[in-house]
C-alpha cells in the first residue's frame, strides 16, 4: 500500500473521527498513542515523539497523520533511529505552513498498512522562526574540549538549523605571543525537546592546541531550516586555557583486551579532528607476578580518545609460547608503579602536560562471555507453552553457566561487553531450530580445538564457513526446538533425526502441563494457585537447566576442553561419568540437563579442572 493511498484512508479517518479522550482503551489490542511530546515552539525540521502499546500491529509505511480538529492532516515521515524502540516523526514545512504560527489542538493518529490509532491530542505551539538567546558566559580555568554548558533561550537541534557560540577577541599564549579569534563553535542542544540550554565544546579552534589565554566577547548565532538568523547579546568573557593532565584510571586493575578509562581533561584527537591526537607516556617499574621488578619505558602510547575528558586504555593481547601475554608489559599480570604524562599535538606542534603518579594491577585473565539469544529463540519458546517466560529464562541461563564455571574466571554476560574489545570476550547463541538440519541440542563451530584458550574471541553461533569446509556442520549454538526431541509427541515437521534421543518420561512430566495450557507471566512471576506457580516454575527451571547446560558444554569446547592435555581431534571424554560437564550428549541423562536434585551436579571432570586453573584461574 502507497503512502499516498495511507494519506487519502486515515486522512479521511481522521476528519471524520468523533472520538473523545486522548486514545484508546489501555486493555485494548488495538495500536494507541499513550503519549506525545514536541519541543516548544514547533519549527521545520523539529520532531514529535509519540510513545503507546501495539505498534507492532501497524504494519509496514507508518505514518504520524497531524491535524487541526475539521481540517485535513498531514502525513509526517518516521525518522530512523539507532534506537528501534523510539518512534520519531519529523514536521515537515508542509504541517508549519497548514498549522500557522500559534497555539494549536492536534490530532495525531499513527498508521501503517495493516491498521491505525485512536486519535490523540497534543497542544503545540507553531513558529516560522525563532530568536537565540544567551543568559551569560563562563570565564576562568578552563582544558581543550572542556563542554560547557550554555543557558538561555531559543537553542535549535541539529535537524532544525545550526547555532553556533562566535569567540571575537585575542589569544595570548604562554611565551607573550598573540593572535586574533574570530572562531565560531557548534552549540547543540542539552535535553532534547528543551530549548534553554545549549552544550558547547571549547575546542582547538580557539588558538589552537597551545595553552594560553583568551579574552574577548561571545555571542549565540542561530540559523533555522528557512533561513531565519537570529544574534544573542554579547559577553564578555577571559578563559584560560590548561595544559592536558590526568587524574588518574578507571579501573585501577584490569585483564587483557579490557578498555580502561584513563581520566583527564584537555584531551583531543577523534575522527573529526584527523590532525590532533594525545598521546599518553608510561615510565616507572613493573612488578610480574611471583617476579622481581624491573624498569619500564619510557613508552608512548597512542590511546583511543573518547572524549576531552576520557581515553580507551585497551590491555591488547597477544599470543608468545603459546600463551596470551600483554603486548605493553609482556606478561599475563603483574603490577605497574610509575609516572604518567599526557602530551596532545595538533599538527606539528605538541604540548606536554602535567606528570602523575600512576598505580595499575594487571590481573589474570578472565574470559568474558556474550550469551546471545536470537529471535529464533523466542519464536520456540511458543512450543514449549513459555513465551511469557523469555527475560526469566535468560537470567537463569546465565546464573546456569556461571554456576558451572564458579570456580574459574570466567563472566557472563547478557548484554554485548562495552568494557572489553571485540577481540576479548565470546559469543554463543541460544536460537531455536538447527540449521544444520540434524537435530543437535548445540555445537561449537569455531574451527578447531583451541588449546590454551588463545582466542578469546571464539563466536559459537552463525555459520562458518572454515569449519563447512572441513566438512564438519557450519551453524553453531544452542538449539533449543532440538530438546522436543526427548518428548514422545515433539509436534516437529517430519521425523525425528538420528542424532535424537529416546524419549523420556520426564521431559514429558515436566513440559505437557505448559504445552497445553501456556504459563501467563502473573504465572511466571509466582503469582496464581500455588500448585500451578510451581508446574511453571518447575518447568522454567528445567528449560533454563537444559539451555545453560548446553551452552556450558559447548563453551567447554570453546576453552580447549575435553582431554586438553591429549589428542587435539578428542572433543568429549572417553568415559561417561556422573555429571561431567564435557561428556558426549548421549551420555548426559536428562535430569542431569535440568539439574535436578535427584542426579548428579554437573562439574568438569578430570584433568580438566587442572587446565582451567592454567588458562583461567580464580
Amino acid at each position: 500500500m502507497s503512502a499516498r493511498i495511507l494519506v487519502a484512508i486515515f486522512g479521511a479517518a481522521l476528519l471524520m473521527s468523533c472520538a473523545g479522550g486522548t486514545g484508546g482503551e489501555p486493555g485494548s489490542r488495538r495500536p494507541m498513542i499513550l503519549d506525545a511530546r514536541a519541543p516548544w515552539p514547533v519549527l521545520h525540521g523539529s520532531f514529535i515523539e509519540v510513545r503507546g502499546a501495539e505498534f507492532d500491529r501497524l504494519g509496514e509505511d507508518v505514518l504520524l497523520f497531524v491535524g487541526a480538529r475539521g481540517e485535513s492532516p498531514t502525513a509526517l515521515a518516521r525518522v530512523p533511529l539507532d534506537d528501534e524502540s523510539r518512534w520519531v516523526f519529523e514536521v515537515s514545512r508542509a504541517l508549519i505552513g497548514d498549522l500557522g504560527p500559534g497555539r494549536h489542538d492536534v490530532d495525531l493518529v499513527i498508521g501503517g498498512t495493516r491498521t491505525s490509532s485512536p486519535r490523540y491530542v497534543l497542544e503545540i505551539q507553531v513558529a516560522y522562526e525563532l530568536d537565540i538567546a544567551l543568559d551569560g558566559i563562563i570565564s576562568g580555568d578552563v582544558f581543550r574540549n572542556d563542554v560547557i554548558v550554555l543557558t538561555g533561550a531559543g537553542f535549535l537541534s541539529a535537524n532544525e538549523g545550526t547555532v553556533e557560540a562566535r569567540f571575537e577577541g585575542d589569544y595570548t599564549y604562554e611565551d607573550g605571543s598573540r593572535i586574533s579569534i574570530d572562531a565560531r563553535l557548534p552549540v547543540t542542544l542539552a535535553e532534547e525537546f528543551s530549548r534553554d540550554r545549549g552544550v558547547l565544546v571549547l575546542s582547538t579552534a580557539l588558538g589552537g592546541v597551545k595553552s594560553g589565554e583568551f579574552l574577548g566577547e561571545v555571542s549565540l548565532e542561530s540559523r533555522t531550516l528557512t533561513g531565519g538568523r537570529s544574534s544573542s547579546e554579547r559577553w564578555r568573557s577571559r578563559l584560560q586555557f590548561q595544559p592536558p593532565t590526568v587524574y588518574g584510571i578507571e579501573p585501577a586493575l584490569g585483564s587483557l583486551e579490557q578498555l580502561l578509562d584513563l581520566r583527564g581533561a584537555g584531551f583531543v584527537g577523534g575522527d573529526t579532528a584527523r590532525d590532533e591526537v594525545t598521546l599518553v607516556r608510561l615510565e616507572g617499574m613493573f612488578s610480574p607476578t611471583g617476579s622481581r621488578a624491573r624498569r619500564f619505558g619510557p613508552e608512548e602510547l597512542v590511546l583511543g580518545y573518547r572524549s576531552g575528558q576520557s581515553l580507551e586504555f585497551r590491555l591488547e593481547s597477544e599470543e608468545r609460547g603459546g600463551r596470551l601475554i600483554s603486548t605493553l608489559f609482556g606478561e599475563t599480570s603483574g603490577r605497574f608503579e610509575g609516572q604518567v604524562t599526557p602530551l596532545t599535538l595538533k599538527g606539528t606542534t605538541e604540548v606536554v602536560g602535567s606528570t602523575r603518579s600512576l598505580v595499575f594491577e594487571l590481573v589474570p585473565l578472565q574470559q568474558v562471555v556474550y550469551v546471545r539469544f536470537v529471535p529464533s529463540f523466542y519464536e520456540t519458546l511458543s512450543r514449549f507453552g513459555l513465551s511469557a517466560a523469555a527475560d526469566a529464562i535468560a537470567a537463569l541461563v546465565e546464573v546456569r553457566i556461571e554456576e558451572i564455571y564458579r570456580f574459574w574466571s570466567v563472566d557472563v554476560r547478557l548484554q554485548r561487553p562495552e568494557d572489553f574489545s571485540p577481540s576479548g570476550y565470546s559469543t554463543i547463541e541460544i536460537g531455536g531450530t538447527d540449521p544444520n538440519g540434524v537435530g543437535l541440542f548445540g555445537y561449537d563451530n569455531t574451527p578447531g580445538k583451541d588449546v590454551g584458550n588463545l582466542r578469546l574471541f571464539d563466536a559459537i553461533g552463525g555459520a562458518n564457513s572454515a569449519t563447512q569446509d572441513d566438512g564438519y556442520p557450519g551453524y553453531g549454538g544452542v538449539f533449543v526446538e532440538s530438546f522436543l526431541y526427548w518428548s514422545t509427541h515433539p509436534e516437529l515437521p517430519g521425523s525425528a533425526p538420528t542424532s535424537a534421543p529416546d524419549p523420556d518420561p520426564l521431559f514429558d512430566l515436566v513440559f505437557d502441563p505448559v504445552r497445553a495450557s501456556a504459563a501467563t507471566l502473573a504465572e511466571v512471576r509466582g503469582e496464581g494457585s500455588p500448585e500451578r506457580s510451581a508446574v511453571v516454575i518447575r518447568a522454567i527451571n528445567a528449560l533454563s537447566g537444559m539451555i545453560g547446560e548446553t551452552a556450558a558444554h559447548e563453551l567447554g569446547h570453546s576453552f580447549g576442553l575435553a582431554d586438553p592435555y591429549g589428542s587435539s581431534r578428542v572433543f568429549h571424554n572417553d568415559d561417561d561419568g556422573d555429571g561431567c560437564l564435557m561428556d558426549s550428549g548421549s551420555n548426559r541423562p536428562l535430569g542431569e540437563r535440568m539439574g535436578l536434585a535427584d542426579y548428579a551436579e554437573t562439574r568438569l571432570c578430570h584433568d580438566a579442572p587442572t587446565y582451567m586453573d592454567e588458562i583461567l584461574p580464580p
